[in-house]
């Protein structure tokens, strides 16, 4: 009955025209035809099918008037209106990690030091904003600006011009949004595309919300998530409806408070597809992929989901052929559509907004990209990310302005409205379940744009086994990157352990107060700073019943420092790839007024190389202290988990050591996005000495190999393991916190 009814309306379209007011007919012949529009739907990773829906309708030949979608449906709506074929849709999302699109962090290659070294400390990832004895949070989990960039790149220049009309688009288009003020709904009929129909996927409390205008918009799924009535109005003499969307979740699926969040939302969006569903009539298409139990943040799935789709599309082949149209009349239909393609301008300027002219001109000089001939597009996105890794802006996009003599290229930037004041908290230490466990509680303050130089004050605090207080102020002497000049103080109480063998004997308990000024070179690639220092220490010896034969330690170090680090490992937690090394050489003076003299120096390297999901690690570890012998106060220690694991935490002290360890790791399986990132498993071989004045043979090699289990989580690295050492020693440990 209902394929009767398809043929009866068809022969009604091809004996009277149809006409649309204010769209303009893209028919493949000059006959009248019914206008069919295409809906699509919000749904999050589920949206992905839609990709699928679209390549069975090019295959069965069904031409596409006009395009609405919401949300996700926006994005692969807005793709394929602007030109897109699904099959390029297809190839990119496969070689794309859309997981990593919604972490706002660059490469960690491209950080600026001074931002890396939160990684250094058991610090978690993400910051709060401190203003006026009030504790402020970001809008949104995600910035949105790598999104934008892979849309940018996805669609091309020539349709995310501004000030676009979505009805000059190849196919004409429109996006739901919701205002975040007033909830109305908005249907964006022109404007900047890609802004648009990031808009229409702002899911609250994921990425933060599209400031457009006057106004700020969050997804169109809490108003419209299916908009049908909108394609009705626009071109829809028969609608190809695609519903991806979320199913509400059973009461027995409802166990957490992320459950409860999500379920809300989804009352939401289900409320008004009902509403949509009951507008579709008789000769319209429903496709409804069957997406069983994936969820709207299973990215990961991206292939089966879209293979979903061309399923869903396969399922109602018979009620779209009767919409299919001739290989020739689809080929010259999509050879009028091609035409539309909007060409790609020629920039010919690059501007930024900003607050001031002195801002403007700060962030004009990490713009490497030039306009012209040799503009391109992914050197501006490579300078943008490295900007905005920073850490000063809660977003960073750019705007193709279009004029008479090709385009320009405006940066755009919003600081964070939780700044500049930033804040970080942390857990972080080591057990091994036979010694004093090393664990500390860590915080961070960090004010930034001090002055328009870039000056940063940061103030660290840690409390535990090693607690300090440490203020800097580093004032750059150029724009960003390159010469510093640093102030820095700082208290700090720490402990020694000494042990004969296997058996604790007791402890130095050191406060130290130091003051010093740097003077430095910085960049993504590492930093190099030397400087004088003032160092005041008391060591109190606690070793027991013999505590009294034991020196105490008083005295005023005056010497200097240099530290140099070169970082380019792509994480701390597990890395895939790159290399670290860290040199440190501080000295004491006598002539300078200091009450001891010796020279201490320090190397340690790590570098990794991945294969598929394995990765391999080598680290090579040396130090010594030249002028003298060992200092209580300031000893090298090996012992613990990945500095021969297997023996007990600082087992071994002395005054010279080398360590060497080669390992391997492998990722077996994803965290969900709110838990982290991946699980690992991993083993280790490790080879060590120290100079410990406590053993008869102190130069002797010690082996030792451990196997661990490990986790990449929002909380940081949590590493348990087993260590077996050659000295038949044995331990289990548990880490939490940077691994370097």
């Amino acid at each position: 009955m209902r394929a009767l009814i398809c043929f009866a309306f068809s022969m009604l379209c091809l004996s009277l025209p149809t006409v649309v007011p204010g769209v303009e007919t893209t028919t493949a012949d000059n006959l009248a035809r019914p206008r069919i529009g295409l809906v699509l739907s919000g749904g999050g990773a589920r949206g992905l099918a839609h990709v699928g829906v679209l390549q069975m309708l090019e295959d069965l030949r069904v031409p596409i008037d006009c395009i609405a979608g919401t949300s996700m449906g926006a994005l692969v709506g807005g793709s394929y209106a602007a030109g897109v074929s699904p099959e390029k849709m297809r190839d990119v999302l496969s070689q794309s990690d859309l997981v990593e699109l919604f972490d706002d962090l660059p490469p960690r290659s491209e950080i600026p030091l001074r931002i890396k070294r939160d990684s250094y400390r058991p610090l978690f990832d993400f910051t709060v904003g401190f203003r006026d004895g009030e504790v402020l949070l970001p809008t949104g989990a995600s910035a949105g600006y790598k999104f934008e960039f892979f849309l940018k790149d996805l669609i091309g220049q020539g349709p995310s011009i501004a000030g676009l009309d979505f009805d000059e688009l190849p196919t004409p288009f429109r996006a739901i949004a919701t205002d975040l003020e007033s909830g109305d709904m908005r249907v964006f009929s022109e404007g900047e595309l890609i802004k648009v129909m990031r808009a229409s996927m702002s899911l609250p409390g994921v990425i933060a919300p599209t400031r457009i205008g006057a106004h700020i918009y969050v997804d169109g799924g809490l108003v419209r998530n299916l908009p049908v009535d909108i394609v009705r109005e626009l071109c829809g003499d028969i609608i190809i409806a695609v519903n991806a969307g979320t199913p509400l979740l059973s009461r027995n699926k409802i166990n957490s408070v992320i459950d409860v969040a999500d379920q809300s939302i989804n009352l939401l969006t289900e409320q008004n597809v009902k509403r949509s569903l009951s507008e579709l009539n008789a000769i319209d298409v429903l496709i409804e992929p069957a997406l069983d139990d994936i969820g709207a943040t299973d990215f990961e799935l991206s292939k089966d989901i879209i293979e979903s789709g061309v399923q869903a599309g396969l399922k109602a082949s018979s009620a779209l052929s009767q919409l299919s149209l001739s290989a020739s009349d689809y080929a010259h239909w999509k050879n009028a559509r091609e035409q539309r393609t909007l060409a790609v301008p020629e920039i010919h300027s690059i501007n930024i907004s900003a607050a001031n002219k002195s801002d403007a001109e700060t962030l004009l000089h990490d713009v490497h990209t030039q306009a012209g001939e040799t503009f391109n597009t992914d050197a501006l996105h490579k300078d943008l990310a490295r900007i905005y890794g920073r850490g000063d802006f809660s977003y960073l996009g750019y705007r193709v302005i279009p004029d008479d003599t090709g385009a320009s290229i405006e940066i755009e930037t919003e600081a964070k409205t939780w700044g500049p004041n930033f804040l970080k908290f942390g857990v972080g230490g080591i057990a091994d379940f036979n010694t004093p466990a090393q664990f500390n509680l860590a915080a961070s303050y960090r004010r930034s744009w001090k002055e328009w130089l870039g000056a940063e004050w940061r103030n660290d605090v840690q409390l535990g086994y090693d607690s300090f207080l440490k203020t800097e102020y580093i004032q750059p002497l150029q724009i960003r990157d390159g010469a510093f000049i640093a102030g820095h103080a700082g208290l700090r109480r720490y402990v020694v352990q000494f042990y004969n063998d296997d058996v604790r004997i007791g402890q130095y308990i050191i406060k130290a107060a130091r003051i010093g000024l740097d003077l430095g070179i910085s960049s993504p690639l590492g930093e190099l700073r030397i400087g004088p220092f003032v160092n005041t220490i008391n060591a109190q010896p606690d070793f027991g019943v013999i505590t009294a034969t034991v020196p105490s330690v008083e005295l005023t170090q005056v010497g200097y420092e240099l530290a140099a680090i070169y970082d380019q490992l792509d994480s701390l937690s597990f890395p895939r790839s790159g290399s670290i090394a860290e040199l440190s050489i501080r000295g004491s003076k006598p002539g300078w007024g200091s009450d001891d003299e010796y020279t201490r120096a320090q190397l340690r390297t790590t570098a990794v190389y991945s294969v598929g999901k394995s990765t391999l690690s080598a680290s090579i570890e040396l130090g010594e202290e030249i002028n003298c012998c060992i200092q209580a106060y300031d000893p090298f220690q090996l012992g613990g988990p990945l500095r021969l694991s297997g023996l007990n935490l600082d087992q071994l002290t002395g005054s010279r050591y080398q360590l060497g360890r080669f390992g391997m790791y492998r990722q077996y399986s994803n965290l969900p996005s709110q838990f982290g990132r991946g699980m690992y498993y991993g083993a280790y071989l490790e080879a060590g000495r120290i100079d410990d004045p406590l053993k008869q043979d102190p130069y002797d090699w010690i082996r030792s190999v451990s196997a661990y289990w490990g986790a990449d989580t929002v909380l940081g690295t949590l590493v348990i393991g087993y260590g077996v050492s050659s000295l038949n020693q044995r331990t289990a440990y548990l880490m939490l916190g940077p691994r370097f």
